[in-house]
């Protein structure tokens, strides 16, 4: 027999723990989060197996939300191309994004671009959306000399780790405000934001999406959002932290830019910021115990090149240490 037609043969069934193509398992690094599907056999055509095998991966998906691949034959951008048309049929546009990122081709984006000594804390991918992508899938295509672990934490248990008592006062509150300056010349600008040069397009897509919208000039805009702090698994049911408050909270900046930024631009012009959802502010205290409860439930690895990540978006969040060396880690959402 063939090894290519044993290898495809072995592929059919899902895998399991000691199996001889593919094993499940845990990284002694990060013994909860994620699961792993580590090959045991070289260039397995990750795209192939993962269809082979979908039902038994989503399970899992839906048990731990985050399963990292390892192992497989996933050595260049069309090869994440190929795993990204399986895992994710229908890719979103990253509207209403805040970070720096490159799209590399449909669906396919540079991770967050942020300079390398830079932590990005960890979020729900764009939270603050009325429909916010249900998966993220990652792909390490170089892995960095140190660091740059995309960090995840299972956000139902941040929920359980929040004070009841914060959580009943953003209910009280009407949930959380986000406002947002662009074209200040911090942050993206209003076209790279919306993929739209004209503000009239813009006012009228925040009408069809809850989403305030007030036209400054032809290149500043503000928009101001009211979303729940606490929501639902669309599956499970699960009560989540799912938001950015303390991710975009005044706070999060050094104290040196953001008295700089407060400076020339007042509290009221930062790029970003977050109150309670009735417009009052949320003070610091309150936001350093949301941060904790994120960072006790935080799980990481490090990289390998070819390494595939698939999250559950909504029940975990993802950020970024810094890193040495270089980092090509890319990504799909949808």
């Amino acid at each position: 027999m063939k090894f290519d037609k044993w290898r495809n043969k072995k592929a059919a069934s899902p895998a399991q723990g000691g199996g001889e193509l593919v094993s499940t398992l845990f990284l002694e690094e990060s013994p909860t989060l994620p699961l792993v599907y580590r090959s045991n056999v070289p260039d397995v055509d990750l795209s192939i197996w993962y269809e082979k095998n979908e039902q038994a991966i989503l399970a899992n998906l839906d048990k731990y939300g985050a399963v990292l691949f390892r192992g497989f034959k996933v050595n260049s951008q069309s090869d994440f191309q190929s795993v990204v048309t399986k895992m994710i049929p229908q890719t979103a546009e990253y509207v209403e994004g805040a970070t720096p990122r490159t799209q590399l081709n449909d669906g396919i984006y540079t991770a967050t671009e942020f300079p390398a000594d830079q932590e990005i804390a960890p979020h729900n991918e764009l939270s603050y959306t009325m429909n916010p992508p249900d998966k993220l899938v990652f792909c390490c295509l170089q892995a960095p000399e140190s660091g740059g672990q995309t960090q995840i934490v299972d956000v139902s248990k941040v929920y359980q780790r929040i004070d009841s008592k914060i959580i009943n006062e953003f209910n009280d509150r009407n949930g959380w405000l986000l406002c947002r300056n662009y074209g200040t010349g911090f942050g993206p600008t209003v076209s790279k934001a919306f993929g739209m040069d004209n503000v009239e397009d813009i006012k009228a897509y925040g009408e069809k999406r809850n989403l305030k919208v007030t036209i400054i000039s032809d290149t500043q805009v503000k928009t101001e959002q009211v979303r729940d702090a606490v929501h639902s698994h669309p599956k499970s049911g699960d009560k989540l932290w799912f938001n950015h408050i303390s991710f975009w909270h005044p706070s999060s900046l050094c104290p040196t830019i953001r008295a700089t930024m407060e400076s020339s631009l007042g509290l009221s012009g930062l790029p970003y910021h977050t109150y309670f959802g009735d417009g009052s502010p949320i003070d610091d205290t309150t936001i350093d115990e949301i941060r904790q409860a994120y960072a006790d439930e935080e799980c990481k690895f490090d990289w390998r090149e070819g390494d595939v990540m698939l999250l559950d978006n909504w029940k975990v969040a993802h950020g970024r240490k810094p890193f040495t060396g270089n980092r090509s880690v890319l990504v799909s959402m949808g």
